[in-house]
This record gives structure tokens, sequence and C-alpha cells, in this order.
């Protein structure tokens, strides 16, 4: 597994100066920020950033110059910077190799983002999961389930850190031993809502959190619905459990269109005002969810290809002895289970063996005492 390689704070830092400089004042000037996403949504223009850099941006947006200059003297600048080389967060701009690929090519990209925690290869195979932030009995456990069962399957999940669904997402996937992406409307540095400290500190230590915002920066209701288009920009698709009319999860659903992305929902009940968003988005074309099969057949075969071999990597007990005695398939049905119990849907995805044949092999396996099942059709090596 390949994880982002890092420089020194201090050499981050220097190198990093001018897109942060950059950032800062996209934030400060909105003109700014409209002339950028005009730019790159230019054929070719991003490969040119990557070859000219902030020199190429200078050329070709007037007055940037000027108001690159005008960040880079105030102490707020300095003070950032000073962050970057005293504290764990780092910044990726588009120029560098670990930017996540997937959000790179999304119609605006930030041109930078911070984080807490180490992005790997594989966070290329995530799925946001977004929803209500008072969902219903029904909606919580909807959200736990397809939480567990997508990193079972091998899949990194992403969310935003908010009350309800989002905070069952990372809560679950951190509990199963799967990885979750927290994307903040806010500074990195500033948790909102603040009752999800404990969260985000284990979110930075076992997965990672991104924002696009500079330190300090408070959780205004506006930077949400331009956090919600890194939630999408860095999955393969976004499933909606349980959105209100009004949701910002169908924000992130439209922005998952706009960006070629798949959009999920699960169906609830038609007289729950929290089922409107999510019926809402099936009747323009996203694809009902009932299991995580469903998610997987819209997905390529490349992509469940990798999933498997990231789950026979991951889970696959080291050092495991299997009997003589145990068939080819049945060696791939226990090189995916493990001691944390798993449902039958993740099973037969990280497999890749047809469902019948996966039953048919957890039933010789349980009779052989090397596999347990627990009630909900979830499964574990003994």
């Amino acid at each position: 597994m390949v994880v982002s390689k890092l420089a020194r704070p201090a050499e981050r830092s220097a190198a990093h100066g001018p897109w942060v400089a950059f950032n800062m004042a996209c934030m400060t000037w909105p003109a700014l920020r409209t002339q950028w996403v005009q730019y790159v949504a230019i054929p070719g223009a991003l490969q040119r950033v990557q070859e000219t850099g902030i020199a190429g941006l200078e050329a070709a947006l007037p007055g940037l110059t000027e108001k690159l200059g005008a960040v880079q003297q105030g102490r707020t600048f300095a003070r950032e910077l000073e962050r970057l080389q005293t504290t764990d967060v780092r910044v990726l701009t588009l120029l560098d190799a670990d930017y996540p690929p997937i959000l790179r090519w999304i119609p605006d990209p930030p041109p930078l983002i911070y984080v807490r925690g180490t992005l790997q290869d594989d966070d290329s195979l995530a799925l946001a999961i977004v929803g209500s932030r008072k969902p219903s009995p029904y909606g919580q456990a909807v959200a736990q389930r397809f939480s567990v069962e997508l990193v079972q399957a091998g899949f990194t999940v992403v969310s935003g850190l908010a009350r309800g669904i989002d905070y069952l997402a990372h809560h679950r996937a951190l509990e199963a031993g799967g990885r979750t992406i927290a994307v903040l409307g806010s500074g990195i540095n500033v948790v909102y809502p603040p009752e999800h400290r404990r969260l985000y500190e284990a979110i930075g230590t076992h997965g990672v959190v991104v924002s696009e915002f500079p330190f300090d920066t408070k959780p205004d209701r506006w930077n949400f619905p331009r956090r919600n288009r890194i939630v999408s920009g860095m999955t393969l698709g976004t499933l909606v459990v349980e959105a209100s009319d009004k949701s910002g999860s169908l924000h992130t659903a439209r922005h998952a269109i706009e960006q070629g992305r798949e959009v999920f929902a699960v169906p609830g009940r038609i007289d729950v005002p929290t089922s409107h968003g999510a019926h809402a988005l099936i009747k323009r074309g996203a694809k009902l969810v009932e299991s995580l099969a469903d998610i997987l057949e819209e997905l390529s075969d490349d992509v469940r290809e990798a999933l498997r071999q990231r789950c026979l990597v991951s889970l696959t007990p080291a050092g495991a002895d299997l009997p003589p005695d145990v068939t080819a398939d049945e060696a791939q049905v226990l090189a995916v289970l493990s001691s944390e119990e798993m449902h039958i849907e993740a099973l037969i995805a990280a497999s890749q063996l047809p469902a019948q044949v996966v039953a048919s092999i957890l039933l010789t396996l349980e009779l052989r005492g090397m596999v347990r099942q627990f009630p909900g059709s979830f499964f574990a090596r003994c």
C-alpha cells in the first residue's frame, strides 16, 4: 500500500507558500475565485497550471500579482505558514503528485487542500455517505449498515463530519477497521460540530481530515455547499441516506452528477419528510439501493477487481495456516473474512465469487468450525 511521501515542514511551507497565498486570495476576493473556476474550465488549462505553476496563473488571471502581494505582506499569511511548519497539518496543491487524482479533474478543483492524516492510493476507491442531520432510527440503521459493508468490501468512506448520517458513517467505518475521510466546511483546526472532537481526532489518526479553508476559518453556512463538491469529488459515487427536499445532501448529489460520478439513494417511507429528497433523486435517475450489490453493479470491472485485491491484502490474517483439504474457493472466502463480522453481501463482493457458491462455502466452513454466523447474515472467522 503506497502512502504519500512527506517533505520536512519547512521545505513544504516554502514550496507551497505561493499556493497558500493564492488560496487565501481566492477566499478574500470572490471574483478571483470565479476567474480561477472559469480558467480551469478551459480545455488544457489544468495541464498548463501543472507545467507553469503560479507564474502561469499570474499571466492568465488579471490582477493576481497584486492580490498575491497583498496577501503575502499580511500577518495572517505569515501565521499560516508558521502553522504548517509547527503542526501535523500539511497542504497538497494541484502540482503535487499526491493531490488526490480523482479530485484534480472535477470542474472546480480546490487549488490546494489542507490534510491531517495520510492519504493512501487506495483512497481513490471511495464512496460518500451523506444524509439527514436528524435521521430516523431506520436511517441510522441503514447508514451504519452500509458504512460497515462498504469498508468491508474495500471502500474508503467519505463524509462531512456533520451530525446524523455523516457521524454514523465515519464512526462505524472506523469501528469496522476501515478508512474514512472527513471533509470540513471550516478550517482544518476548527471542529464543527464541537461535540465531534473525539471523532475528529480518531479520523486524523486512522483516516484523513481534509479542508480547503485556511486555519481558523469558521463554519459559516455558505462554506458547506463548497465543501460538498469535495465530498463528491473525492469519491466514485455518493450514497444518499434520508434527505429532505432542502437537504445539503442533495447539493452533494448534484455535484456528483456534474462531476460524472455515480449517485445512489436509499428509499424510505413515503410519509416521512426525510425520504422526499432521496425519492426525488431516484425519480431523476439515481440508482435505488437496497444492498451493496446494487452499488457494485454500477461500478466498472476494474474497480471491482481493485476492491477485491484491496480486501485480500488488508483482511487476510498474517501467516494464517489453512488445512490442506481447503479448496481454492474456500481459501478465497477465508482470505476475505476476518474476526470482524462481515455481511454476506460484502463477502460476495470482496471474494468475487457467485452468491450461491459463497453461501454453500459458508455453510461448509461453519460446519467445520472455521466460520461463525451472526444474526442478519453476518459472518466472521473463528
